[in-house]
Order: C-alpha cells, then sequence, then structure tokens
C-alpha cells in the first residue's frame, strides 16, 4: 500500500511538474505563443470576415438578345428579379460578350436567339444557351441556378396563358401545368451561406494545425538543445511517460477550453454563424479530439531535429490532410484505401462531430461513433507517444559520454 501511494505521490509531482514546465516553455516562446494565439484566434476571424457574405449577389451575366422583341425583353425582366444576377444588356453579339468574359468582366452569358418570340407564338420549341465559368462553384452555381429557375417561370407563364386562352380557369391551368407541387426547405444552414458550411469545419480543423504546430516547435528545440531529459526527469522510469502524456493533454485541453468559447461565442455571434448547442457538449467532445491531436504531435515530432523542420512537414501534410478531413470533398466519395487512411486522422472525426453538434443540433447519442472512434485514436496514439518519448530521452542518455 505504502508503495502505490509514494508511486501515486511521484506521478502527481511529475504530472504538475509536466504542466508547469510546458506552459513556462509556452510563454517563453514567442513562436508558440503567437501560434496559438494569431492563428486560432485572428485567423478564424479573418475567414469568418471573407466569408461573411455568405452568398454572392449582383453576379454580372451579359445578356445577347439577338431577338429585341417585347418577349425577350420580358424574359430579361424575369431574370432581372433575382438578387443573385446582374444583367448586361449593352453587347450586341456573341464575340463581344466572349471578350468580356474572358476579360473577368463578367461571370456569364445568356443568348436569346433570333425569331425567340415567333417560335414561342406558333408552338415551336426554342432553346436560350447560358454559358457559366465551372472552374469557380460559387458563381457558376449561381448563374446556372438563377438562369434556370427564371426560365422554369417564364415557360410557366407561356403554358398557363395557353390554357387560358381556352377558356381555362387560372387555377385549373396551374393545375395542368404543376400536377406535383414541391415544398422544399433547406435544413440547418438555411441561407445555403458558404461561410455557415465552412467556418465550422475550419474551426474543428484549425484546432488540429495549431495543436500540432505548437507542439512540434517545442520538441523541436528541446531536439535541438537536448533538454527532454531535463525538463521531464522521470521519463526513463517504469510508468514515467504516463504523467508526462497526461500533464501535456491537460494543459493543451485547458488552454482550448479557454481559447473556443472565444472563437465560437464571439467571433461566431459577429458574424452570425449559428451554434446549436451547449459550449459544455461541445468541449466534452473535443477532449478526446484534443488528446488525440497531441499525442500523435508528440509522436510525430520525433522526426523533427530542428524546430523548424515542424512547420516544414505540416506544410506538407496540411493539404492532405484537408482534403481527407472531407472538407472539400466528400469522404464517401474517396476510395477504401483513401476513407481507411482519413480514419486515422483525428481531424476526419473531430469535424464530423463539432459540425453535427454545433449546426445540427445533434444529441450526444447522435455523435457517440465519433467520440468513441477518437478515444481509439487517443489510446492508439498515447501508445506510440509512449514509445517514442522514451526512445528520445534514451537517445539523449547515450549521447552523454560522448558530449562530456
Amino acid at each position: 500500500m505504502k508503495k502505490l501511494i509514494k508511486k501515486y505521490h511521484k506521478n502527481r509531482v511529475s504530472f504538475w511538474n509536466t504542466v508547469s514546465t510546458e506552459w513556462d516553455s509556452i510563454k517563453s516562446d514567442k513562436a508558440v505563443t503567437s501560434t496559438f494565439l494569431s492563428i486560432s484566434i485572428i485567423l478564424l476571424f479573418v475567414y469568418t470576415y471573407v466569408y461573411s457574405n455568405e452568398v454572392v449577389h449582383e453576379v454580372p451575366v451579359a445578356i445577347v438578345n439577338q431577338d429585341a422583341t417585347k418577349t425577350s425583353r420580358d424574359f430579361i425582366e424575369m431574370i432581372n428579379t433575382s438578387d443573385g444576377i446582374k444583367t448586361i444588356t449593352k453587347y450586341s453579339d456573341i464575340q463581344e460578350a466572349k471578350h468580356a468574359y474572358y476579360s473577368k468582366k463578367i461571370q456569364g452569358i445568356v443568348i436569346i436567339p433570333k425569331n425567340f418570340e415567333k417560335d414561342l407564338r406558333s408552338g415551336k420549341q426554342t432553346t436560350i444557351s447560358t454559358f457559366s465559368d465551372a472552374s469557380n462553384m460559387v458563381f457558376y452555381k449561381k448563374v446556372l441556378g438563377d438562369i434556370t429557375i427564371a426560365t422554369g417561370y417564364f415557360n410557366a407563364g407561356i403554358s398557363i396563358k395557353k390554357e387560358l386562352s381556352k377558356g381555362i380557369t387560372f387555377n385549373k391551368a396551374s393545375e395542368n401545368y404543376s400536377p406535383i407541387n414541391t415544398i422544399s426547405r433547406s435544413l440547418f444552414n438555411t441561407s445555403s451561406g458558404y461561410g455557415t458550411y465552412m467556418i465550422p469545419m475550419l474551426t474543428a480543423l484549425i484546432i488540429q494545425l495549431v495543436l500540432l504546430m505548437g507542439i512540434g516547435i517545442l520538441n523541436g528545440s528541446r531536439q535541438e538543445d537536448k533538454t527532454i531529459r531535463l525538463n521531464f526527469p522521470r521519463l526513463l522510469h517504469f510508468g514515467g511517460t504516463i504523467p508526462v502524456l497526461l500533464g501535456k493533454a491537460f494543459l493543451y485541453s485547458v488552454i482550448f477550453a479557454i481559447i473556443l468559447p472565444i472563437q465560437i461565442g464571439i467571433v461566431y455571434f459577429i458574424f452570425d454563424i449559428p451554434v446549436r448547442s451547449s459550449l459544455g457538449l461541445v468541449l466534452i467532445f473535443l477532449i478526446p479530439y484534443l488528446f488525440s491531436v497531441v499525442f500523435i504531435g508528440i509522436a510525430l515530432s520525433t522526426l523533427f531535429k530542428k524546430r523548424e523542420d515542424s512547420l516544414i512537414f505540416l506544410v506538407l501534410i496540411s493539404i492532405p490532410s484537408l482534403m481527407l478531413s472531407g472538407l472539400s470533398f466528400p469522404k464517401e466519395g474517396f476510395s477504401n484505401f483513401y476513407q481507411i487512411v482519413s480514419n486515422f486522422i483525428p481531424s476526419t472525426h473531430g469535424i464530423n462531430g463539432f459540425v453535427k453538434l454545433t449546426q445540427m443540433n445533434a444529441s450526444f447519442p447522435e455523435i457517440i461513433k465519433e467520440w468513441i472512434n477518437l478515444w481509439i485514436l487517443t489510446f492508439v496514439y498515447f501508445i506510440i507517444a509512449t514509445i517514442t518519448l522514451k526512445i528520445r530521452a534514451l537517445k539523449e542518455l547515450s549521447q552523454l559520454p560522448k558530449q562530456n
């Protein structure tokens, strides 16, 4: 019993010594301090501000009206009812419109053909040609979507007028044109805003990026100075790595328990990003996410002989991490191999759970799968970090005679 009490006391001292040592290292290292403050708060603020408009308005679209009749002008007015498109009718031919398009003065072209009104009156089918830049999905979706909606309403008006000319009532004519009444509602992201879609995912991803950068810089410095054993003297004792790892994970969790309310409570509030869950539930979910990122950061830091190496390495893996997280492309669209790889990255489960909580009003049982997966990663990376820390401490010990 006395041995257990003595061991508990030593581990508790080692735990708080780790917390104190790590905190002092963070405070004294300007690069790490600026990483936590500037990237986690200022960068998120800047990103949110960039996407604060949510939805694009008045996208310039050239109208090449080759018919120049009242019906064609009515169709242009129908397009103008959309706040997403701003029509420009000064272009007399397609070549002039193409020149403006390639000069980025406009984002789309609509061509109304000759005999537009004549064909409609005679019952012939006519074609409206729409060109939009698919390399910019935001403009492409807005131009194509709004033109399609305007064309649909215009078609409905023509069909109903034909029915009315036959003596059919307006209500009956409307039913004949559209026998199925469709009600469509957007869930969660009701405005279909890009910022509301992007920012919550970026928040979870930035947590991983900031932690890996901070841990990489600190451990890179210790690798250069060979101070790992000096800072954490009980590493080579049996079970000595456990309080060290838990102390690091505890400190970083406390730091983000302070930063996250600033991000969610202030940045989200300023830019009207909805939060549909309690802060306490979000923090409970993020505990294994923070732990898993800390432990994988410690494990990866053994690769860095210099502090600058961590930044280079993180730049190299940041894009694959971003892509595999499902932020830029749905994870379900990956091949089986990349789906397996993505499951080993904490941000994959962290982003899914964070978005479900803050944006979809999910209950805790509904994100329990992501939570359990994060605890599994925490356990796996804890074992790996334990081994790598022990190896680093042994390497420093083996180099002591050579230094003397």
